[in-house]
């Protein structure tokens, strides 16, 4: 599912930099040590409960539409067999930004549930505003249940806040038929995208899109690709590489394309997207794992599911021979501070997010290795009969897991958007986005009060 931007207002601010010690030694390396001394309330301790049964409350995100398998028969399942160990699921009706600053309520007030969905994105501001736990010591035995890019998410250094559910790796998506009729196929590194966009502009056509509108995500998820790691702590500070040579290899190749016309410049989320996609003159773009399981809606007509011959694939390497991909979007289900049961709030989450087919069933990309799950019949047909699931958990292997977020990643994304429309609009570079994204991470992080290294 897609992750969307928080602000970062004075209170976020302020957290942060009352947090600067707990970030020393933070980061995306699992080599790094991390100072958690100073991250009060985050004390883990097992329940005592006198022979009463353990109860944790989880509050979700997921969609739980009718025809889904809605959380709550899920944890029904676990509650009967694991009589000890009760848990009640309360699904949160807000927007995604706004479960943070609910969550941050709860802990304040001293009623804060034991877990909680909280997006890859806002690991690192929600830990270092107090209201993450750290439990590395309870997730150990359940690490190696998931891709190393989806556990190197819920990560800080050594610091670890809970477990991976969902992901959202960059892959190629693409419609078969329109390619066999121009003579082309499925680019695997980015020379024969440019060779095979050629092809298709001659024919009126865009085998990939701009989309100023996806800018935070779409380009930090190709410069993980391409290797890049942005943030990485040194001593007591963070490194900042937000334009350094693997952002370079990216914004010199998504540039040619635009200033040849080879990719559209256009918005995801605006109508005219599908309507590109419609009429034929879009037949190829790098998405997120999450969107094909509703990108071709589109072709649907009277309640049919429209059968297509569209496919998904990986995405087209930056360094050929490496295949790698990047994170856009996706979740886990950390621990929160206050949590009175970690030890089994850690093991249910663990349960949970290895229930594949109900996961599946909800639309996620499973960040866990325990089992494929079924590709929809929907997703099917749109994909000309293609196991699209296992093409996207091919996908989740192929992850960087060296690509954390910084604690001030809402405002660098938001600096990043805002440059992406201004590379729409033929005003700056795709290059200026990395250089603004620098710069805003370096004074972001200082005005919260945390070292960067220079």
């Amino acid at each position: 599912m897609s992750i969307k931007k928080i602000g970062r207002g004075p209170a976020m601010v302020s957290a942060l930099a009352a947090a600067t010690l707990i970030l020393a030694g933070c980061g995306g390396s699992n080599n790094a040590p991390a100072d958690t001394t100073s991250a009060a309330p985050n004390t883990t301790e097992t329940a005592d409960n006198g022979g009463e049964p353990v109860e944790i409350e989880y509050w979700h995100r997921l969609p739980d539409n009718d025809g889904m398998v809605k959380v709550q028969e899920s944890v029904d399942r676990w509650n009967k067999d694991n009589p000890n160990i009760q848990v009640k699921a309360v699904k949160f009706e807000g927007k995604p930004q706004e479960s943070y600053a609910k969550i941050q309520q709860a802990v304040k007030a001293g009623n804060a549930p034991c877990l909680a969905q909280v997006g890859y994105g806002e690991v690192a501001s929600e830990y270092v505003a107090g209201d993450l736990m750290d439990v590395s010591e309870y997730t150990k035995e359940y690490e190696s249940n998931y891709s190393e890019g989806a556990m190197g998410m819920m990560k800080l250094g050594d610091v670890v806040v809970g477990l991976p559910q969902d992901t959202g790796p960059l892959v190629y998506v693409y419609d078969k038929d329109a390619f066999d009729e121009l003579g082309i196929t499925a680019p695997t590194n980015w020379d024969e995208f440019k060779a095979a966009a050629e092809k298709a502009k001659a024919a009126g056509k865009y085998i990939g899109t701009f989309q100023a509108d996806e800018t935070q995500y779409r380009l930090s998820g190709m410069a993980a690709a391409a290797g890049g790691a942005w943030f990485t702590p040194e001593g007591d500070s963070w490194k900042i590489d937000v334009n350094g040579e693997a952002s370079k290899k990216v914004a010199e190749i998504q540039q040619d394309l635009i200033d040849n016309d080879l990719i559209l410049k256009i918005d995801r989320w605006s109508d005219d997207f599908g309507a590109k996609m419609l009429d034929g003159t879009i037949i190829g773009t790098v998405a997120a794992a999450w969107e094909p399981a509703f990108m071709l809606d589109n072709f649907d007509k009277d309640g049919e599911t429209a059968e297509l011959n569209w496919q998904v694939a990986q995405l087209p390497e930056f360094n050929p021979g490496t295949p790698s991909t990047g994170s856009d979007g996706g979740s886990g289900v950390a621990v929160i501070s206050g949590c009175k049961a970690p030890k089994e709030a850690v093991e249910f989450a663990n349960w949970y997010n290895t229930q594949v087919d109900d996961l599946v069933s909800q639309g996620l990309v499973v960040a866990t290795n325990q089992g494929q799950g079924k590709t929809p019949e929907a997703w099917s047909k749109h994909f000309g009969g293609q196991d699209v699931y296992a093409e996207l958990l091919k996908a989740n292997e192929n992850m960087n897991p060296n690509f954390p977020y910084a604690p001030t990643w809402p405002a660098v994304g938001t600096k990043m958007n805002e440059i992406g429309g201004n590379v729409k609009s033929g005003s700056a570079k795709v290059m200026d986005i990395f250089e603004s994204a620098q710069q805003e991470a370096v004074s972001s992080l200082k005005a919260a009060g945390i070292s960067v290294a220079e």
